[in-house]
């Protein structure tokens, strides 16, 4: 409803202004009290400077024209403030688009297929053990943002980069090397910054048992690989547990370090960075000018013994991905990955790419807790809660819907209790339990022979059914503004208050009445209210029961 008031905001301009109007940005925007009307704009305000009038002048201008030539849809236009339009919707308007839910049922919010393309690069953890419950976040987040952007027009590609080259997986083989040389009656410790969790005891125990006797292959080459294949798999079917999948699976070692003409992508990154004049070379190792690119110091890039740091790696792999086409990359990096964002767009930007197509969202911590206080680490790895650990616990949807409770930006506390009770308190239950209500509602109906008529919808006068109207119709609205700002959990937001505010309804008014007319009007708003879960739900990647 909000982009049909723009157009009559913008004729408006056009009609009051029209040497100037053209170009003119403006907002149309919900106001958060009820007195200032169901919309406001700051037109006029926009217009002030350039039409040379003062704001409140050109807003009585704009109203005046608004209120005259509108008047199917405004039962008022009002001034407000320095130079606000307030606009107060007649009610029969607003029932009256509600047809249009029901007619593009599981399209409605949908936007226009944009032409654009977009890469989602998330969780890209390590393959040297389970995920623990902060991948569970990133994941969520990412599934979820890739979902809504589907859903907005876009064109969109999920991918996982694996971390499967450097020091980290020497340390994977040489730990599990020594737990297979203990299984031999050999003496071998673990290296001090090796990985120590009973996983790695697991895959050394694997390998023994699957050996013939007397040639078990001990060198840390085999062990890292054996691992690091049963940890990726590992990984793949935890995400999947919670409904995350991948279009791409990209390995580091592969893409970036397998040489073609005696060249690997790092040696290309280099030789990009050094025709700008971009590298130096100082205490014997080079470093990658990044001050000269707004960053607030220089970097390494070859380390003195040679070796290519993982930033050197992160230039080629994004250089690669630009490659691709893409208009739009997104990375979802953890929180304590923040000053490693103006590193490597600086890098890029040297590199000859644009550095404003690349956007980072920061992930903040997530902490379980139970009764107000931290959950215990979880036994398996002896160090951290794995997501497998906790989404079997509370299920794949509580664990999704959870994991999009607050901004991205915000520390996210995940409560084991409340995520396992199955009442109206659970966040996720409740805005299920809306959708499974007019299920039941709607079998009712079909019993007692009642449809769902919009052409009954002027008989929808109630102040609760018009509220909900306008939440239903704002749907769209929400869509574009969550994937226009990259935050999924406005839609977890959204699905709240639409549950809220039908249940209260529910609970105050009967559906299914004597009233023929009446049922099928109040029958086809439940239906439209069950679209809208439906397909907000669908976009949480969260299932829509028929039945709790």
């Amino acid at each position: 409803m909000k982009e049909d008031i723009k157009e009559r905001v913008l004729d408006a301009t056009k009609a009051v202004c029209p040497d100037v109007s053209s170009g003119v940005e403006f907002e149309i925007e919900t106001p958060k009290q009820k007195e200032f009307g169901d919309f406001s704009t700051n037109a006029a305000m926009a217009l002030a400077k350039i039409a040379g009038e003062p704001p409140r002048d050109l807003a009585a201008k704009l109203a005046s024209f608004l209120a005259v030539n509108n008047a199917d849809i405004f039962e008022k236009v009002e001034v407000a403030g320095p130079g606000f339009v307030n606009f107060f919707i007649k009610p029969v308007a607003i029932v009256s688009k509600l047809p249009g839910i029901l007619k593009a049922a599981e399209r409605f919010g949908t936007g226009e297929r944009n032409g654009k393309s977009v890469l989602i690069e998330f969780v890209s953890a390590n393959p040297t053990g389970p995920l623990h419950f902060g991948h569970a976040r990133n994941a969520v987040v990412g599934d979820v943002l890739a979902n809504l952007l589907e859903f907005a027009g876009w064109k969109v590609f999920r991918e996982f980069y694996i971390n499967d080259a450097g020091r980290q997986m020497e340390m994977l083989g040489e730990s599990v090397r020594a737990n297979l040389l203990g299984l031999l009656g050999k003496e071998a410790e673990i290296p001090e910054d090796g990985y120590k969790g009973e996983y790695i005891a697991e895959i050394a125990r694997e390998i023994f048992d699957g050996s013939d006797a007397g040639k078990v292959k001990t060198d840390a080459d085999f062990c890292a690989e054996r691992a690091y294949e049963k940890l990726l798999d590992a990984i793949k079917k935890d995400l999947q547990f919670i409904g995350v999948e991948f279009d791409n699976w990209v390995s580091e070692k592969e893409l970036l370090h397998s040489k073609t003409g005696g060249k690997n992508m790092l040696d290309g990154a280099m030789e990009k960075l050094r025709a700008v004049n971009a590298v130096k070379d100082e205490d014997g190792a080079q470093w990658f000018k990044a001050t000269e690119y707004g960053d607030s110091q220089d970097w390494v890039l070859i380390k003195k013994d040679g070796l290519p740091t993982y930033f050197l790696a992160d230039i080629a792999y994004h250089s690669e991905k630009f490659s691709r086409g893409c208009d739009k990359l997104i990375n979802i990096w953890g929180a304590d990955h923040h000053s490693h964002v103006a590193r490597i767009k600086s890098a890029i930007g040297a590199s000859g790419l644009d550095n404003s197509a690349l956007e980072v969202l920061l992930i903040q911590f997530v902490r379980l807790v139970r009764d107000g206080k931290e959950e215990s680490m979880g036994k398996r790895t002896g160090s951290y809660v794995t997501l497998r650990e906790v989404s079997e616990r509370v299920g794949a949807d509580v664990t999704r819907f959870f994991l999009l409770m607050r901004a991205v930006e915000s520390h996210l506390d995940f409560d084991l209790e409340l995520a396992c009770k199955n009442s109206n308190e659970n966040p996720v239950y409740y805005v299920q339990y809306a959708h499974a209500r007019i299920e039941s509602i709607r079998r009712n109906a079909a019993e007692a022979k009642v449809s769902a008529n919009g052409g009954q919808a002027a008989l929808l006068v109630l102040e609760p059914e018009i509220e909900i109207a306008k939440l239903l119709l704002a749907f769209p609205d929400v869509v574009r503004d969550s994937a226009r700002t990259l935050a999924p959990h406005k839609i977890a937001f959204y699905l709240q208050g639409i549950a809220a505010s039908f249940h209260s309804y529910y609970n105050a008014n009967r559906v299914i009445t004597d009233d023929e007319e009446l049922s099928s009007a109040r029958l086809f708003l439940c239906e439209c209210v069950r679209i809208v879960i439906r397909n907000g739900l669908g976009i949480l990647g969260v299932s829509a029961p028929e039945r709790m």
